[in-house]
């Protein structure tokens, strides 16, 4: 099996976002934001669980 690779506009967009965390003073912004990609994270990580068990007919 392949590993998951980012396409070349997915990497752009990390680029992009990561330079705006890196430029902002704002804590409470920064925190905001890694509140928020943490939610992301477990939902995908939820979605992609979904998605496997449906393949296995479970």
């Amino acid at each position: 099996m392949e590993p998951i690779a980012l396409t070349l506009g997915q990497k752009f967009e990390i680029e992009k976002f990561s330079r705006e965390i890196d430029n902002s003073d704002d804590l409470q912004a920064l925190r905001s934001i890694a509140k928020d990609l943490l939610v992301a994270w477990q939902q995908q990580q939820a979605a992609s669980a979904w998605a496997l068990r449906q393949t296995q007919g479970l």
